[in-house]
């Protein structure tokens, strides 16, 4: 089973989505941590021009930048994982109707992952064909990214 939702053509087309969108965002946050480094050099040298009460005003504005920029890479994060999740769901789900099939059409009575069998015939191995069929039913898929 896991071999499969490795291997499988739709499983790769999610990790190639994945990862694009994943070095979309990896540039929005370096962008977001350049600014903040500067908004920083620039808020130290305004530490002595500043009042006390001013420079601390500015201090907590860019605290709560900061926050802010944390909880959007957290969000990013989390947006990966769910898309993530969702699509890999759709794979499974698919690899169990051929697999359901498989066993309809050669009668099996049981399939167990190759992880749970201590010794079996190798040809009672659907491996290969679980995976020929399911590149055949669903060859891609589109990952869904919910909004930020």
């Amino acid at each position: 089973m896991i071999l499969v939702l490795q291997e499988a053509a739709a499983a790769q087309s999610i990790r190639t989505q994945l990862e694009k969108r994943r070095t979309t965002y990896q540039g929005e946050v370096q962008k977001e941590e350049n600014d903040l480094r500067n908004a920083e050099q620039e808020l130290a040298r305004q530490r002595t021009i500043l009042s006390p009460e001013a420079f601390a005003q500015k201090r907590r504005e860019f605290e709560k930048r900061v926050a802010d920029a944390q909880q959007n890479a957290q969000n990013r994060r989390r947006i990966l994982d769910q898309a993530f999740g969702d699509a890999m769901q759709n794979v499974q789900q698919a690899m169990f109707d051929v697999i359901g099939d498989i066993l309809l059409e050669q009668k099996y009575q049981v399939v167990l992952p190759k992880a749970q069998v201590v010794v079996m015939q190798t040809s009672l191995d659907i491996t290969p064909e679980v995976l020929r069929r399911l590149n055949k039913k669903m060859p891609t898929v589109t990952v869904t990214f919910p909004p930020k």
